[in-house]
């Protein structure tokens, strides 16, 4: 074989294995959960990317990074689980979900839906995200307004103790807020941008992290027009 063409060979198949090994990771966090079975039907949904039909664990942590439950779950090849978190945690909490796959990479997924008809305009869902977690990250839109209801949510999946600083901007880039908070290992904390900006805004939050790693989760609701939207936020 021409030896040109052997290289671009290679180069085809590294690419190729590239894009499939970038497919999930083998460790999540899911940022926000709640077990209160009264309330709320929870369900945390784990899928196979990669046909291996791993070993999962899973560690539910509270806001405070405290484990008050944990579990194992054999993923058949392809397939996905379904788990409602009362199996795992006993209490009414909610908190953080640390999994991690033994065999394969995985990808997960959180969904609430509200047993209250009157708030079913609540449901929701959002993604897990790479517990490799990040140092910087943006959040693209952020609102602050006293009638929407609006959380910032930083979650520790890196067992270390987080210092993380929120720069909030309006749409024209000027600075109009910021926050310094502490993030405890394998916890989480909800930032309210209204409580911050302290005036209408709509812009964005930068988001820097010190002596650990963070994920975090743009969460907005507003009653009047019915409806409520999870986003994770991007590490860059």
């Amino acid at each position: 074989m021409n030896p040109t063409k052997s290289l671009l060979l290679v180069a085809l198949l590294l690419l190729v294995a590239s894009r499939v090994s970038a497919q999930g990771a083998d460790r999540y966090i899911v940022n926000h959960f709640v077990n209160d079975p009264a309330v709320i039907d929870a369900h945390l949904v784990i899928t196979d990317v990669e046909g291996n039909g791993p070993i999962v664990t899973m560690k539910f942590h509270d806001n405070d990074g405290k484990l008050i439950g944990e579990g194992k779950e054999l993923l058949q090849p392809f397939g996905k689980l379904n788990l409602d978190p009362g199996k795992y945690v006993s209490k009414v909490a909610n908190g953080t979900i640390h999994i991690a796959s033994q065999g394969g990479n995985i990808v997960a997924e959180y969904w609430q839906f509200y047993k209250n008809a009157s708030e079913s305009w609540k449901n929701t869902t959002t993604v897990g995200q790479d517990a490799a977690g990040y140092t910087k990250l943006v959040c693209p839109h952020f609102v602050s307004d006293p009638d929407v209801e609006v959380y910032l949510v930083l979650a520790n999946p890196d067992g270390k103790d987080a210092i993380v600083n929120v720069v909030f901007h309006d749409d024209n880039g000027r600075e109009v807020g910021k926050a310094r908070e502490m993030v405890k290992a394998n916890g989480k904390i909800a930032l309210q941008p209204w409580g911050i900006v302290k005036t209408k805004a709509n812009g964005v939050a930068f988001i820097s992290a010190q002596g650990g790693k963070i994920t975090a989760d743009y969460w907005q609701a507003e009653k009047a027009k019915s409806y409520q939207i999870a986003i994770p936020v991007a590490g860059i």
